[in-house]
């Protein structure tokens, strides 16, 4: 990581989707969210928060919007299309979180 950002991959139980949470590096109390990567049926989005809402250019962000665009295409799922039907919301969480290595959340698939 040689962009200055740090990248969550999370699934967003609300919106059936896997997504890149890009945070800036902070010691302040306020959300350090600036942008969260996603992919649709229509490709891959990206949302801008706080500061970078006003300046979308703000140095490495470009690079770890690229980044997190690259490692979500591991998540199988994360588009949250067809999930299993009767899955619960745990379930559902690690199943958006699969990825094609056989892990989930970093743990061997058994």
């Amino acid at each position: 990581m040689t962009h200055g950002f740090d990248i969550q991959f999370c699934g967003n139980l609300e919106a059936c989707r896997t997504e890149a949470r890009i945070l800036r590096p902070s010691t302040q109390p306020d959300d350090p969210l600036v942008a969260l990567v996603y992919e649709t049926s229509h490709g891959l989005i990206v949302s801008y928060f706080g500061s970078a809402v006003a300046n979308p250019t703000l140095p490495g962000l470009d690079a770890a919007i690229a980044e997190a665009r690259s490692e979500l295409l591991h998540y199988l799922n994360r588009r949250g299309e067809n999930p299993p039907k009767g899955i619960t919301r745990p379930g559902l969480s690690l199943w958006l979180t699969e990825r094609d290595d056989e892990t989930v959340m970093g743990i061997p698939l058994k």
